[in-house]
């Protein structure tokens, strides 16, 4: 089981940040080398959106991505749900260098954690099933309904074709036959995917 940090100020105070240049170093030799597809990146942002989320679900995190790895040609990229973009990809490096295409950074935190589930026999089907989401939406009207469901609370998956950064990670882990559990609620926040009893954390990127 992933250990419970709780809050960002936990995270924060267990891992101090030790500045960009030095991050991106230790990213290229001691995590990138152990990515997989499969891999889950959980974010954990500065808006005040990200506070709302983290408030929600008790958690130090805001959003969730996953790493798909192109083993044939060794690149490794992250697959998220992001409001006004919907289901996209980028190459992992963009989190430290032009995250939201402005040359700069993601602005907040961000941590590698394994599902123990996820082998090289489901791999495959995560990275083609993910890629079959791409361009799913993620629009305004999701990101306030978002408030809503955070709100209200109901024992199922809301049923339409938009994703959440989390219901994007659920459909696919569910496509490869793993079960991921979620919050009472029609929000399923990366918090409670992150306290899974087979999910791992593994590293901090930033």
């Amino acid at each position: 089981m992933a250990q419970d940090l709780g809050s960002l100020r936990s995270f924060n105070e267990k891992y101090i940040k030790i500045g960009l240049n030095r991050s991106f170093e230790r990213y290229e030799t001691n995590i990138r080398p152990h990515l997989k597809t499969g891999d889950l990146i959980f974010f954990s942002g500065n808006h005040w959106v990200s506070d709302l989320i983290r408030w929600r679900s008790k958690s130090a995190f805001s959003h969730l991505g996953m790493v798909i790895h192109f083993e044939e040609i060794n690149r490794i990229f992250l697959i998220e749900s992001i409001i006004g973009n919907g289901v996209r990809i980028i190459p992992m490096s963009a989190i430290f260098k032009d995250y939201e295409g402005n040359t700069k950074p993601y602005q907040g935190r961000v941590a590698w954690a394994k599902n123990h589930h996820v082998n090289k026999q489901n791999q495959s089907i995560l990275r083609g099933k993910s890629l079959d989401f791409l361009t799913r939406q993620y629009d305004n009207k999701e990101y306030f309904r978002v408030f809503w469901r955070m709100i209200i609370g109901r024992m199922r998956i809301y049923p339409d074709r938009k994703f959440t950064c989390s219901e994007l990670i659920y459909e696919c882990f569910k496509a490869a036959g793993i079960k991921l559990d979620y919050e009472r609620g029609d929000f399923i926040s990366p918090g409670v995917i992150f306290r899974n009893d087979t999910v791992e954390f593994k590293d901090v990127l930033l």
